[in-house]
């Protein structure tokens, strides 16, 4: 009678690669953790971030606060200037110029395009009331994520705040909402170009 090799490994082998698989998952989920506390002591910290070319601060008014907090559903965030900045890849660069001069909207409220913002999407209303950009509401944005949620509620009401003071979806870019800023002059530009014709 011939022996055949047993291709089952060895119970040490077999207990080897488990408690090796077993401290991989344990380190990726432990990685995971400090890599979210980190991240969110970064957005907290946003306007302690080095920014090469700082445009201005601005200072988001407490009800566009509140109001992105509605949205949201999210904790409270509190009411402290933020840096803006240019970047590289200016959203004005990626979009046709807006209206040349106050007063050339019609008013009513314009619903913009969903713009992709990698998370999800972007969607907002503007509202004209004699000529001008008088609001800009969310719709919709990222916040599937509890770190998108964050972000978005820190950057919604500087965003929306810099739309009506330049009256057009040229805004800046705030730095570590990119995607959003990006996807926020997106769909606003749509909305406003359906507001001039």
């Amino acid at each position: 009678m011939s022996q055949r090799k047993s291709s089952r490994p060895s119970p040490l082998l077999r207990a080897v690669k488990k408690y090796s698989v077993s401290a991989f998952v344990v380190c990726s989920f432990g990685a995971y953790a400090v890599h979210e506390r980190l991240l969110a002591t970064d957005v907290s910290a946003v306007s302690q971030v080095p920014v090469a070319a700082v445009t201005r601060q601005v200072s988001a008014p407490p009800a566009l606060i509140a109001q992105a907090r509605q949205i949201a559903g999210a904790a409270p965030v509190a009411s402290k200037p933020m840096q803006i900045a240019a970047s590289k890849a200016n959203v004005a660069a990626a979009l046709p110029p807006a209206a040349a001069a106050l007063g050339t909207y019609k008013d009513g409220e314009y619903t913009g395009a969903l713009a992709d913002a990698y998370y999800g999407n972007v969607q907002v209303k503007a509202v004209i009331h004699g000529g001008q950009i008088s609001d800009v509401s969310f719709l919709s944005f990222p916040n599937h994520r509890r770190t998108s949620v964050r972000i978005n509620t820190y950057a919604m009401p500087y965003l929306t705040s810099e739309a009506i003071q330049v009256q057009s979806a040229n805004v800046n870019v705030i730095s570590g909402a990119t995607l959003t800023s990006e996807a926020f002059a997106q769909s606003l530009q749509s909305a406003l170009e359906a507001a001039k014709s």
